[in-house]
C-alpha cells in the first residue's frame, strides 16, 4: 500500500519553502481560515493527479515562475515540478516520467470538499470530469482513450467551423466512434459498479434508495452513432461544434426515483455525496489500492451524524488528510488521526 511519508513545498501558493512529515494513517491540519490548510491538500492532489484544485498559474507563489513539490512515498521519492514555460514534469526516483500519463494511478485519491454539492446541482461537465478522474486512476486504457478522444474532438470541432463536406468529417467521426465507445463502456460499468456500495452506505444515513446511472445520447454502437450523425451534421455545421459523444453525456443520481438534482434537500445532498465517496473509496480499494482521502473543511458543513459517517469512511482509505478549524471536532470524528496545528 502506497503512503505519503513526507511532503516538501517550494514556492507553492503561500509556502516559500516548508516540509511536513506524516504518520502512517495521515494527518489532520487544524487552524484558522486562510492559514494555508487547503493548500496542503491541493499539493497532495497535484502530486497524485498532476493537477491542483485551480489554475496552474494560481498555484505559483507571487514573484516566481514555477513551483516544486517533493514527496517521499513508501516506495520512493517523487518530484513534481511546474514552470510557466515548460508545464509539469514528474521525476520518480531521479528518472523523468514520460509520458506523464504513466504516473496517474500510482497514488489514487478521493476528494471531498464543501463545494462538492455542485456535483449534484451543477452542470454535466462536473460529473464527467469526476468519472474521468476516477477511471483514469483505475485504467490506463481509459486514460489513453480519453486523451485520443479529446484530441480528435478538437480537430473535428475546428473542421466544423470551415463548412466542410461530409466526406471531410468521416475520418474524424470514425476515430471518435472508436474511442468514444471505449469511454462509454467504462462509464456504464462504473455506474453499475458504484450503485451497490452507494445504496448500502446511504441506507445508514437515510431511508430513501439512491440510484446511479449513465445517460447516453444514443445506443453505444457504431451504427447508432452514424445514424445520429446523419441527422445532426447540418446542425453541427451551423453551430460549429460536435453534438454527439461522451462529452455530451451525463451521470444521473436519483433518490426514490426522483432526480437528486432539484429535488433533494441540502441534508440529502450531503448524505448522497458521502455515500458516493464511500462507493469511490471501496471501488478503488477493491480494483486497485486504498486511496488517499482528502477532506477539506467538512467539519463546519456536516452535522455530527454525517461527520461520524465520514470518520468511518476514513477507515477504508490508505491515508486520510483533512482540514478543519476545530481540533475537538476532529478528535471526536477521527480519534486516530494526528493533529498538526497551523498558525
Amino acid at each position: 500500500m502506497e503512503r505519503v511519508q513526507a511532503l516538501e513545498l517550494s514556492h507553492f501558493r503561500r509556502y516559500e519553502h516548508e516540509r511536513f512529515t506524516f504518520e502512517e494513517v495521515g494527518q489532520a491540519f487544524v487552524g484558522p481560515n486562510a492559514a494555508g490548510k487547503t493548500t496542503l491538500l491541493e499539493a497532495l492532489h497535484k502530486v497524485a493527479l498532476l493537477r491542483g484544485f485551480g489554475k496552474e498559474t494560481e498555484l505559483i507563489q507571487w514573484g516566481h515562475s514555477g513551483y516544486r513539490l517533493r514527496a517521499r512515498l513508501s516506495s520512493g521519492v517523487v518530484e513534481v515540478i511546474y514552470e510557466k514555460a515548460q508545464g509539469t514534469r514528474v521525476v520518480w526516483q531521479q528518472q523523468e516520467v514520460r509520458p506523464l500519463a504513466e504516473w496517474i494511478g500510482r497514488l489514487p485519491v478521493v476528494v471531498l470538499r464543501p463545494s462538492d454539492t455542485e456535483w449534484i446541482e451543477g452542470p454535466a461537465a462536473l460529473r464527467r470530469r469526476w468519472a474521468d478522474r476516477l477511471l483514469s486512476q483505475l485504467s490506463p486504457t481509459y486514460l489513453a482513450a480519453l486523451s485520443r478522444y479529446q484530441k480528435a474532438l478538437a480537430e473535428r470541432n475546428a473542421l466544423l467551423t470551415q463548412n466542410p463536406s461530409p466526406e471531410a468529417l468521416y475520418a474524424w467521426e470514425s476515430f471518435l466512434i472508436q474511442e468514444g465507445l471505449v469511454l462509454e463502456r467504462y462509464r456504464l460499468q462504473l455506474a453499475e459498479d458504484l450503485e451497490a456500495p452507494l445504496q448500502a452506505f446511504y441506507s445508514e444515513l437515510g431511508s430513501e434508495k439512491p440510484r446511479l446511472s449513465y445517460r447516453l445520447f444514443v445506443e453505444p454502437t457504431e451504427e447508432a452513432w452514424r445514424r445520429a450523425w446523419e441527422r445532426l451534421r447540418p446542425l453541427e455545421q451551423r453551430r460549429g461544434y460536435t453534438l454527439l459523444g461522451p462529452h455530451t453525456e451525463d451521470f444521473v443520481l436519483s433518490l426514490d426515483g426522483k432526480p437528486a438534482r432539484g429535488y433533494t434537500s441540502e441534508g440529502q445532498k450531503k448524505s448522497l455525496l458521502i455515500a458516493l465517496k464511500w462507493a469511490e473509496t471501496t471501488h478503488l480499494s477493491q480494483r486497485h489500492r486504498p486511496p488517499l482521502l482528502l477532506l477539506d473543511d467538512i467539519g463546519e458543513k456536516l452535522d455530527s451524524q454525517r461527520l461520524q459517517a465520514v470518520g468511518r469512511l476514513a477507515r477504508l482509505a490508505g491515508q486520510t488528510f483533512l482540514t478543519d478549524t476545530d481540533a475537538r471536532r476532529v478528535q471526536m470524528a477521527f480519534p486516530d488521526l494526528p493533529l498538526y496545528k497551523i498558525r
